[in-house]
C-alpha cells in the first residue's frame, strides 16, 4: 500500500517541463552572473533541454517529428507538426518558436514574427525567439531594432563577451553606414 502511494504522490508532484519549468528560475539566475563563456552556453544548452521536453504524451511524437523533418529539410511538412502540437497545446512556447524558424528558413517572415512574439508572450527569456527576431530586422534592414533586441537579450546575460560583441559590431556596422 505504501508503494502504492509512493508512486502515486510521484505522477501528482512531477515537474512540468517547458517554459514553466521549475529548474529554469536557477539557470536564468546563474546567467545574470556567470562571466566564463563556456559556462554560459552551458546554462543555455540546459535551458534548451528544458524547452524541450514536453512531458505531454499527446504532442510529444509530433513535436519531436517536427524537429526531425526540419532538420532534414522538409520545411513545410515539419510546420504541419508544429502546428498540430499548436493546436493541442497552444501554450508550450518551443513549439511556436520551432515553428517560427521553419516560416524564417522559408523566408516567411511576417509568419516568423508573428510567432516569435507568441513565443516570447509564453516565454518572455526566450533568447533563441529573440536571436530570431534580430535575423528579421537585418533582412528588413531595421539595425536598430535588432541592437534593442540584442539590449533585452544582455538583460538575461550580460556578462555574456560574445553577445556585447556581437552588438558592438552591429553598433559599429550601423555607425559607419550612415
Amino acid at each position: 500500500m505504501l508503494r502504492i502511494l509512493i508512486i502515486i504522490m510521484f505522477f501528482c508532484l512531477s515537474v512540468k517541463a517547458d517554459q514553466y519549468d521549475q529548474r529554469l528560475e536557477n539557470l536564468f539566475s546563474q546567467l545574470l552572473i556567470t562571466e566564463n563563456e563556456t559556462k554560459i552556453k552551458t546554462i543555455k544548452l540546459k535551458i534548451w533541454d528544458i524547452w524541450h521536453e514536453t512531458n505531454d504524451p499527446k504532442i510529444n511524437a509530433d513535436f519531436f517529428r517536427g524537429i526531425g523533418l526540419m532538420h532534414n529539410g522538409n520545411l513545410k511538412e515539419s510546420i504541419k507538426f508544429f502546428s498540430k502540437v499548436i493546436k493541442k497545446n497552444p501554450n508550450f512556447a518551443e513549439a511556436w518558436n520551432k515553428r517560427a524558424t521553419v516560416f524564417y528558413m522559408l523566408g516567411e517572415y511576417d509568419k516568423s514574427m508573428t510567432d516569435i512574439n507568441t513565443t516570447l508572450k509564453l516565454e518572455p527569456r526566450h533568447f533563441g525567439a529573440m536571436d530570431g527576431m534580430i535575423l528579421i530586422f537585418l533582412q528588413k534592414g531595421k539595425v536598430d531594432q535588432a541592437v534593442k533586441i540584442y539590449d533585452e537579450i544582455i538583460k538575461i546575460f550580460p556578462k555574456s563577451k560574445s553577445t556585447l560583441k556581437a552588438k558592438q559590431k552591429l553598433l559599429n556596422y550601423n555607425n559607419n553606414s550612415a
